[in-house]
């Protein structure tokens, strides 16, 4: 059985594999993503991961491999407090499943 240590080391392995593997596909890709992310939280206060993600695609930025490479994004996001957890969300992709509604530090409003 799984301790929550161990799953929590598994997780951020995980997730360090898939950005670098997003990295390797497509050089400097999760620097990029982190300024979309900083951007995207200047204009929006509160938001899932999907919100992001979905307005990466939409504004024409190459994609990973898989989108479990943002993890880190986000990691290093909280790690720079720009982003904060703040409740819950609901996933649209996930059968609802829930996940995590982060709040943006430097919300300056809409644009």
């Amino acid at each position: 059985m799984t301790t929550l240590l161990e799953a929590r080391a598994q997780a951020a392995e995980g997730m360090q594999r898939a950005t670098a593997h997003a990295n390797e596909d497509i050089p400097g890709w999760s620097s990029v993503a982190y300024l979309f992310l900083e951007s995207f939280c200047r204009s929006h206060e509160y938001f899932i991961s999907e919100d992001v993600s979905d307005a990466s695609k939409q504004w024409g930025m190459v994609q990973p491999p898989t989108d479990r490479a943002w993890g880190s994004v986000y990691r290093m996001a909280l790690k720079r407090s720009l982003i904060v957890q703040d409740g819950a969300g609901r996933s649209r992709r996930r059968h609802a499943s829930i996940c995590p509604m982060w709040r943006s530090l430097i919300f300056k409003g809409a644009a």
